[in-house]
């Protein structure tokens, strides 16, 4: 059975023809995955994840108008666009981590008691969220969930999500500013 044959029986939903897709194309997924992330674990993961979204989301039907009945074309660009979108997000969620935690104007704690303290100050200013966006704020910055994850963690929109861990960085940037200039 070539790709053609194995497009249209996901398309007509077959059963094993799901399976027939992720034995044939799990490994070289994971290793298109492992190639851009660098990381076997993550790669995992994203591979499984795009695995299911296909069947559950039904991602196979735009393959035709997209790509030309080339599943593996399909397969690959979508993969790739995940992957890209993962480190980039990694990227600006560590750029925004740091900026938070030691602002530029900051200078480095030299000892424990002082890191014990900022810590202090952090856990102290984040008690003084609102209940939701300390849990979307906590789920994002100390369990390093993405916004997919904690949306349906806490069953609310990605967009809810964003707004509360800005709104969160808003008012803890403001707590923790009145601290410093004590």
């Amino acid at each position: 059975m070539n790709d053609i044959d194995l497009l249209m029986q996901l398309q007509e939903r077959r059963p094993g023809a799901f399976d027939r897709l992720y034995l044939e194309y799990r490994h070289w997924l994971f290793l298109v995955a492992v190639s851009f992330l660098q990381d076997e674990a993550e790669a995992e993961e994203i591979t499984q994840e795009f695995l299911i979204d296909i069947w559950e989301e039904e991602l196979y039907q735009g393959i035709v108008a997209h790509h030309g009945n080339s599943l593996k074309n399909f397969l690959y660009v979508s993969l790739r666009n995940r992957c890209l979108n993962r480190l980039a997000k990694d990227r600006t969620r560590n750029k925004r981590y740091l900026s938070f935690f030691i602002p530029d104007t900051h200078p480095v704690m030299p000892n424990d008691l002082e890191n014990k303290e900022l810590r202090l100050q952090l856990e102290a200013a984040m008690e003084r969220l609102p209940p939701r966006q300390a849990q979307v704020f906590k789920l994002a910055y100390l369990s390093h969930k993405s916004r997919r994850e904690i949306a349906r963690e806490m069953d609310i929109s990605e967009e809810t999500v964003k707004k509360q861990i800005a709104l969160a960085l808003k008012t803890l940037r403001r707590i923790l500013k009145k601290i410093e200039n004590l």
